[in-house]
């Protein structure tokens, strides 16, 4: 009777132990996975900001033709749209700049961050295939070069769904993109995405140059 006792005892202490190993476990791969998750929407606020950066140039530098062409469509008054909606012509041209910082700038429907998502989904296919190609250069794995284009698809496959899973699905780098606008180290975040980027072109190169072998 006392050696079932002791052996229960040590069943439930041993059962104990690994539960509470078990819960470490899942939190240290959630606290693994709030991380990447960061680094990936830290990489998608560096693009967007990139991209916006892109726009504001070729605005300044259009900005006196776009103020010609608001300036004739208000006096012409198609349909006589323009100016029922616009008593005066500055309102009509604010109008338009808020019309194309929507269509430019906004962060849920912008083209800038939508070509700021579709940069960062294939970012990280030069570092997958680079991968593949070690595998092949050492012969860990019988890959031919005609493989190339088919590990090519499943790459963009995989990285597509990473970068949605890791930031972009429900739209969840919103709430972190405000947060980002008041950080003082984003220029720190901005030079890191930039090596990562930099690191992306040279992992290409150095793939292609490696399936090219024969």
């Amino acid at each position: 009777m006392q050696f079932c006792l002791t052996t229960y005892r040590q069943v439930k202490i041993y059962v104990g132990i690994i539960k509470n190993k078990s819960k470490f476990q899942i939190i240290f791969i959630r606290l693994r996975l709030s991380g990447m998750k960061l680094f990936v929407i830290r990489l998608l606020y560096t693009l967007y900001c990139a991209e916006r950066w892109s726009y504001r140039i070729p605005m300044r530098i259009l900005e006196p033709f776009i103020n010609r062409v608001c300036k004739w469509l208000y006096f012409w008054n198609p349909f006589g749209y323009i100016q029922k909606n616009n008593p005066t012509l500055e309102h009509y041209i604010r109008n338009v700049y808020k019309t194309m910082e929507v269509v430019f700038y906004d962060i849920n429907i912008g083209v800038g961050i939508a070509r700021a998502e579709g940069t960062l989904a294939f970012m990280f296919v030069p570092y997958e295939m680079l991968i593949l190609s070690v595998f092949k250069k050492l012969r860990i794995l019988p890959i031919q070069n005609s493989h190339f284009h088919i590990f090519l698809i499943i790459a963009c496959g995989l990285s597509l769904l990473f970068t949605h899973f890791m930031g972009q699905k429900d739209d969840e780098y919103i709430g972190y993109f405000h947060k980002f606008e008041s950080h003082k180290n984003n220029t720190v975040w901005h030079v890191i995405s930039s090596i990562f980027f930099i690191g992306a072109v040279c992992a290409g190169i150095i793939c292609i140059m490696w399936w090219s072998e024969c």
